[in-house]
Formats: structure tokens, C-alpha cells, sequence
């Protein structure tokens, strides 16, 4: 992980998580326009535009606190998705590019994302994710990080008709650093 002067950057074998580029449009687009992505997501529109895409790409920027989202890059191949912190409980969101799921990159990503967000931001000591039901692979990962089950909801999709089933999960910093190293 880089500085705070260089923004929220982070590496791993296989992927770099970085701030957004002018063009990551195009296949942030096409990932996110894919209805097996967007249902899973709040705030992601079937129908986004190329316009919005964009705007939601300046709003994502690193600050220097909570509120951000990164382009997760996989090595020498381009953007396969998306890792974001934000909310009040901080909340971890991510998607991936539905061509590389099954291959461990949400959980390679978020175990760097996550512990790199515990080492700059020393004040945060829990960490809210929830997914929907019908998405338990996404609870996998969850698990595998140390979050744990705190009950059902109902939760609302842009690109879905009605709310939907999902599943809220907390992290506490402790539990993480008892079972991952933090940088």
C-alpha cells in the first residue's frame, strides 16, 4: 500500500487495486451492465450510461478516508472489477467480472483491500457487508475474511423490481488481525 499523498493503492500477486483511469469506462461498463452484476448491487443500473459510468468514477475517488471506491486490475489483462469502502458503518462492496468468478480474485482482493484499509485507517475498527441472498458465493468470501453472520434483511437493487432477501455481516478489526497480517 502507497502513502496517503499517493492515493489508496494496493498489490497483490495476481491483482492491483488502484484509482480509476479514463479507460476503465469501457469495461467497467460492460461489467456493470451485465444483469448477473447488477442485481447483486445497489446503486448499479442495468441501463447505466456511459455518462453516468463516468460520474460515478469521479464520485469514487480516494479522499483520504472512507468513501472510495478502487479499480481491482488483474495483472497485464485490465479492470476486473471493483472494491469500495464507504457508509457510516464503514461498508465493504465489491463486483467482479462474472469471466473471472471461481477463481479466488474477491477473496484475494478483498484480504488485501480490507487489510490495508484496517492499516490506514487505525480508527476503524469494524466493518459492515451484507449480499443478497440468492448470492452466496459472495457470503463465501465474506466468511473466508472473518466476517460473521448477523441476521437477514431485505435489501433494494436498481436492477431488480423489488426488494430482495440479503444477509448482513460485520468484521471486527481484531478478528481479522488474529487471522490475517496487517501491513
Amino acid at each position: 500500500m502507497t502513502g496517503a499523498a499517493d492515493g489508496f493503492h494496493v498489490e497483490t500477486p495476481r491483482l492491483i487495486l488502484r484509482e480509476f483511469r479514463p479507460e476503465d469506462v469501457t469495461p467497467l461498463l460492460r461489467i456493470g451492465r451485465d444483469r448477473r452484476v447488477a442485481q447483486m448491487m445497489s446503486t448499479l443500473p442495468v441501463r447505466w450510461t456511459r455518462a453516468q459510468a463516468t460520474e460515478w468514477i469521479a464520485r469514487s475517488r480516494f479522499r483520504g478516508e472512507p468513501g472510495f471506491r478502487l479499480a481491482i486490475e488483474q495483472r497485464g489483462l485490465g479492470l476486473i472489477g471493483v472494491a469500495g469502502l464507504g457508509g457510516a458503518p464503514a461498508m465493504l462492496a465489491y463486483f467482479l467480472d462474472p469471466a473471472v468468478w471461481g477463481r479466488g480474485y474477491a477473496t484475494e482482493a478483498m484480504r488485501a483491500f480490507v487489510s490495508a484499509a484496517f492499516a490506514r485507517f487505525r480508527g476503524l475498527d469494524v466493518l459492515a457487508a451484507d449480499h443478497f441472498a440468492d448470492n452466496p458465493g459472495s457470503g463465501r468470501v465474506l466468511e473466508k475474511l472473518g466476517f460473521e453472520r448477523l441476521g437477514r434483511g431485505a435489501g433494494r437493487s436498481l436492477a431488480r423490481l423489488e426488494p430482495a432477501p440479503n444477509i448482513h455481516y460485520r468484521l471486527i478489526r481484531a478478528k481479522f488481525e488474529a487471522r490475517h497480517e496487517i501491513p
